[in-house]
């Protein structure tokens, strides 16, 4: 089963919500506010979510909806969206390019599409299960690199991370990877998506944070896991790495069931 129409219009709705998330970023106001886990939100966040939602109600009425920012339906079809409306909040209040819209449906407990959309750079990238990865409707893969030593490493949520699996494994990385490099969540994925990076930790995350990761992930030959050993989106963690070093990176990092 394909989802080309889904696609279409996920891919539509990110540009729009771009839009939207490019006006505020313009005017570099200070419109940041705490939330109860410490994130910052914005009105560009919500402005973005707003949007995204009102579309996705009116082309896919029977499917459910989770956003960041609170958007919730529920599902009468077996299918819902997932919505991070600006992924990189962070770096947008910085006013630095590697923030995203991002958008993934999950149908049947699978992630079958997502995509990470990043306005400042004009840079689409999605996938489709079973359609493969693109970045900017051009195919690409993740890297072969088979050895740590040769490996290019990120990491986001750092303290998190450290206190799920311990620090030596974390130092052990660090020291043994060719070298480490982060930009944001988002942004470090769609390296490996390109083959520009290897390997990614995330500590701390939510299902809008790696439901687009993951198909993504996928679709471009790379691995998805988390720290539990499954391939699960809301488990507050996840490794991508290549296919290559998956063994390798799961008995370093995966606690024994």
């Amino acid at each position: 089963m394909t989802f080309d129409h889904e696609m279409d219009i996920a891919l539509r709705t990110a540009r729009r919500a771009g839009e939207v998330a490019l006006r505020y970023f313009a005017l570099e106001m200070d419109d940041e506010q705490e939330k109860p886990d410490l994130s910052p939100v914005t009105i560009a966040d919500k402005e973005c979510e707003k949007l995204i939602t009102q579309v996705l109600s009116e082309e896919f009425p029977d499917d459910g909806i989770v956003g960041e920012e609170g958007a919730f339906r529920n599902s009468s079809s077996g299918r819902r969206w997932i919505i991070d409306p600006i992924d990189g909040t962070r770096d947008f209040i910085r006013r630095t390019p590697f923030w995203a819209n991002q958008i993934a449906l999950e149908a049947a407990g699978r992630i079958v599409l997502g995509l990470i959309y990043f306005p400042r750079l004009q840079e689409m990238f999605h996938a489709q299960s079973g359609g493969g990865c693109f970045w900017n409707d051009a195919p690409t893969r993740s890297s072969q690199v088979n050895r740590l030593e040769r490996a290019l490493l990120m990491i986001n949520g750092f303290a998190p991370l450290w206190g799920k699996v311990g620090m030596d494994p974390i130092r052990f990385l660090t020291e043994t990877c060719w070298t480490v490099r982060s930009y944001s969540g988002c942004y470090d994925v769609t390296m490996i998506a390109r083959g520009k990076g290897d390997v990614w930790l995330s500590g701390s995350g939510k299902e809008w944070d790696y439901a687009p990761a993951k198909v993504i992930a996928e679709e471009c030959g790379a691995r998805f896991f988390n720290i539990n050993g499954d391939d699960r989106i809301d488990q507050d963690n996840c490794i991508i790495c290549t296919a290559e070093l998956e063994s390798e990176l799961r008995k370093l990092l995966c606690k024994p069931k």
